[in-house]
């Protein structure tokens, strides 16, 4: 039996469908024409005729394959087990692809070309595509004339591209199946599909051994590893001690690992490494661990709360309330209720945050249609993490990932009710009816149904109903829920997904008219966020601009001369000699000497203070500077505080903390006076980290 790839794909569509099939999904599912389906129809019709099937066209419905179900599951064999198959364009580039990934060797383009049954000008054609998808996983694609081509890059980022092309062109369920079945025992009549090409990137043995050993850890974990995360561990896993044994290492970097030691997850990992030695009698490096562990950190589970308490870290926390800030200023709902949205999103931004750290490739093949299906909320997330992230480049996939958390919120806040349907058939009349009285019936949140023919449409505003139902295809429209009369299940299905997006579209272009008095709670909540927020910048440009100079000078004037020049250099002020004054003018008012040490503290607040900043002057001389108690006193360091002239409340009590340390805490009088820049520098960093975590709790 001979069938074109095309004929291939639409007989897979037809038999794993679960209703009524349109030509038109087929044609974007095959991204090619209508016409092309209709034409290669009469293929299909001939190839169906041959097991007893045929192919019923329903109108204003679809396709649907009618026939015993023994016929359907021997046609489905046989498509699995043609010897001779002619793949699709983008079968091929997968072939081509999974071969040049595992190849540790330039290959020539005629051996590709022979293996596909192709010419060298279509696999050089394939290869112009593959080099966009390998650009994404950080991976180059080298060809030269006479060598041949070959894929380089970093180990870390071959086994992505390996593990996502598994995991992308493998149905997950058939994954989990094969994996439960013992993988080793499977058949292997056929070793020319695109699924049995990609599985032969990893030992099937392997990968049953493998699975018992992810599985023992399970129960260990505080949280359920979801199915795609189990099957991504198990997949790397597998490619790990594949490609260790061929010789190929990965590596972390070690401030990287340093992270990830500190977290529960590496004691897990470390374990699971511990038995696969044992099994395969190897040594993995240290880098494995840290992947492993990232992978189980990337776990979509949530966590229960006392796990949450104890593995999240504070200043994920504070972020995820800064999204949820942002999100709900942004919609008009208040977020802050949702009873497992901070808990979800902090599980989730933990390994997102060291994926984009580590510019590992994140993969989300619903991305698309959750761009398609949630524009609003969309570009609101994308606006959310580039006010609260604006360190990182978070990629549309890791955002989609995001705006899920967020409509499952919104779809978990109260009822959406109200909703306005217009229901369309050829003549507005008969079928309509009985269809908006289904939609009254099965649906509390549609309150309006109206209905009009085809041929009225074009005098009608669809804009002002939330649903569109047609018993017909329109042609003109793209926003529109096409459907039997009957509304069989399939067809609820359609229209339960389209209310849920109504839902969160309609609080996303919620518009407050007027302001809204809020209750107390949520307005604590709001000034805490903003204060924790206000605390931190200031704490940060504390720390940016802490340093410890070395200065010479008779007088205090020429240290100060000398600090404000360089403050302006650095652009932390606008203008030496403004800040010069000021300081001046304050010194007139009282002395600055602290009495019983070597140390003056200079401070001002000026317009011409760009940020808050506490430098340290060490002099090479005992200079005179009139005290606090009015007394002349002897100072080997100058401490030169600056803030701008309109300050926050928070970024004043950071400045007043330290002051109160080195007027009152003997310990920060000793090192500042110790004149070790070191020491300094520690002490006061660790005494404003400490002071941040404090107004965090």
């Amino acid at each position: 039996m001979y069938m074109t790839a095309r004929e291939r794909k639409i007989l897979q569509l037809l038999l794993t469908a679960h209703s009524e099939t349109t030509v038109k999904a087929i044609a974007d599912e095959l991204d090619v024409s209508t016409r092309t389906v209709h034409r290669d129809l009469k293929g299909v019709e001939d190839l169906l005729a041959s097991y007893e099937l045929s192919l019923e066209k329903k109108s204003g419905s679809g396709l649907v394959l009618q026939g015993e179900v023994k016929q359907r599951d021997l046609l489905k064999v046989e498509i699995n087990q043609l010897s001779t198959l002619d793949y699709t364009p983008e079968e091929r580039q997968v072939m081509v692809l999974s071969r040049l990934l595992e190849a540790k060797e330039p290959i020539k383009l005629v051996s590709l070309a022979n293996e596909l049954g192709v010419t060298v000008a279509t696999i050089s054609n394939d290869l112009d595509k593959i080099e966009d998808d390998l650009y994404g996983f950080h991976l180059t694609l080298i060809r030269k004339r006479g060598y041949g081509v070959e894929i380089q890059g970093e180990e870390a980022k071959i086994r992505e591209a390996i593990g996502f092309l598994i995991m992308r062109h493998m149905d997950e369920l058939d994954l989990l199946n094969i994996l439960r079945e013992n993988i080793g025992n499977t058949s292997n009549s056929t070793v020319n599909t695109v699924s049995d090409q990609l599985l032969g990137l990893v030992d099937k043995e392997k990968l049953s051994v493998i699975e018992r050993s992810v599985e023992g850890i399970r129960s260990s974990l505080a949280y359920d590893l979801a199915d795609s995360a189990y099957l991504g561990l198990v997949i790397h896993l597998a490619l790990a001690i594949e490609r260790i044994q061929k010789g190929e290492m990965i590596e972390m970097a070690e401030e990287y690992l340093e992270e990830l030691r500190q977290t529960q997850e590496f004691e897990m990992a470390s374990k699971l490494i511990i038995k696969l030695e044992e099994t395969f009698e190897l040594t993995l490096p240290e880098a494995e661990t840290g992947y492993i562990t990232m992978h189980l950190m990337g776990a979509k589970a949530r966590y229960n709360q006392d796990s949450f308490l104890e593995a999240t870290s504070l200043s994920v926390a504070f972020k995820a309330k800064q999204l949820i800030e942002f999100v709900s200023k942004e919609v008009g709902v208040n977020l802050h209720d949702s009873p497992y949205l901070l808990n979800d999103l902090v599980v989730h931004l933990k390994p997102s945050v060291y994926r984009i750290q580590q510019e590992m490739d994140i993969q989300n093949p619903l991305k698309k249609q959750i761009e398609e299906d949630y524009e609003e909320l969309f570009q609101v997330i994308e606006n959310a993490v580039h006010h609260v992230f604006p360190e990182f480049h978070f990629p549309k996939e890791e955002t989609a990932f995001l705006v899920m958390h967020f409509a499952s919120a919104l779809l978990n806040d109260e009822e959406l009710k109200g909703l306005r349907a217009l229901v369309v058939c050829s003549s507005g009349i008969g079928t309509a009816k009985i269809l908006a009285a289904k939609l009254n019936q099965q649906f509390k949140e549609i309150e309006e149904v109206e209905h009009e023919s085809l041929f009225e449409l074009k005098n009608i505003d669809l804009s002002v109903y939330d649903l569109v139902v047609s018993t017909v295809g329109l042609l003109d429209y793209k926003d529109y829920i096409h459907v039997n009369p009957m509304l069989p299940s399939s067809d609820m299905h359609k229209i339960e997904h389209a209310i849920r997006r109504k839902k969160v579209t309609k609080q996303t272009k919620q518009v407050k008219k007027e302001t809204v008095q809020q209750d107390e709670t949520i307005k604590n909540i709001q000034n805490s966020v903003l204060s924790v927020q206000r605390y931190a910048t200031a704490v940060h440009q504390l720390l940016d601009s802490l340093s410890v100079y070395q200065a010479s000078g008779k007088a205090a004037e020429n240290i100060l001369q000398q600090a404000c020049v360089t403050l302006e250099q650095e652009e932390v002020i606008q203008s030496a000699d403004g800040v010069l004054e000021a300081l001046s003018e304050r010194e007139k008012v009282g002395g600055l000497g602290i009495p019983g040490t070597k140390l003056a503290l200079y401070h001002t607040r000026s317009t011409e203070v760009k940020r808050p900043s506490f430098t340290v002057h060490i002099v090479d001389r005992t200079i005179p500077v009139k005290g606090m108690d009015g007394e002349e006193a002897g100072v080997s360091t100058i401490l030169l505080m600056l803030a701008p002239q309109e300050i926050n409340k928070e970024s004043l009590e950071v400045l007043s903390f330290l002051s109160s340390l080195i007027v009152d805490d003997p310990k920060g009088i000793e090192t500042l006076q110790s004149q070790d820049e070191d020491k300094i520098m520690h002490y006061m960093s660790n005494q404003l980290h400490q002071f941040f975590k404090k107004e965090l709790l």
